[in-house]
């Protein structure tokens, strides 16, 4: 019986993502979720925001935590949401729509996080691809957002290509003119 009332709950849950306005949601079997030391080592060797926002390394878990971590779980929801960009769109639209997908996405994993609470999945827990922008830039102090603000999946050692494409999506590098994005998110409940 009680399998069958968390089942319920995720699809209570995955409806309420598409309603929000997720382009999809799936379960997830969390124990099948790859992670590695590469994805962390991309971001210190290769991105500009290493260290400059709490939710990027070195503040988040490393891959080791965030392991144990996911052995605590079962099930998630992975959350893919999609913004198209106009035709001949220049790079001032993909900086806006970044930011707007960025916190778009989190905005529908930070309900959903709180619905599975209140269906007394106590548990749950969002992360969500790329790095926070809720702030211009980050307090390295403290956190000014610390209800809102989520651990990047990356960051924690998950790796974001594979959780997509062996859940079903493809996500692959982009090499061409860009004509939509893509981001995806993760709930995990229990």
């Amino acid at each position: 019986m009680e399998k069958e009332l968390l089942q319920q709950n995720l699809q209570k849950l995955m409806d309420k993502a598409l309603a929000m306005g997720a382009s999809a949601a799936k379960v997830v079997s969390v124990p099948q979720i790859k992670t590695g030391a590469w994805t962390r080592m991309k971001c210190q060797y290769g991105c500009p925001n290493y260290g400059s926002n709490l939710c990027c390394p070195p503040y988040t878990p490393d891959y080791e935590a965030t392991q144990k971590f996911l052995s605590e779980y079962q099930y998630g929801i992975i959350v893919e949401y999609t913004m198209e960009l106009p035709e001949g769109a220049g790079p001032g639209a993909f900086t806006s729509a970044d930011l707007k997908m960025s916190n778009g996405l989190l905005e529908i994993l930070l309900g959903l996080e709180r619905d599975a609470f209140l269906l007394n999945n106590y548990r749950s827990f969002a992360l969500k691809a790329g790095r926070c922008r809720l702030c211009d830039k980050c307090n390295l102090q403290k956190c000014v957002n610390p209800t809102k603000a989520r651990p990047s999946l990356e960051a924690c050692g998950i790796d974001v290509f594979a959780l997509a494409n062996d859940n079903g999506f493809k996500m692959e590098v982009i090499t061409g003119p860009i004509k939509e994005l893509k981001i995806y998110g993760l709930l995990l409940v229990e």
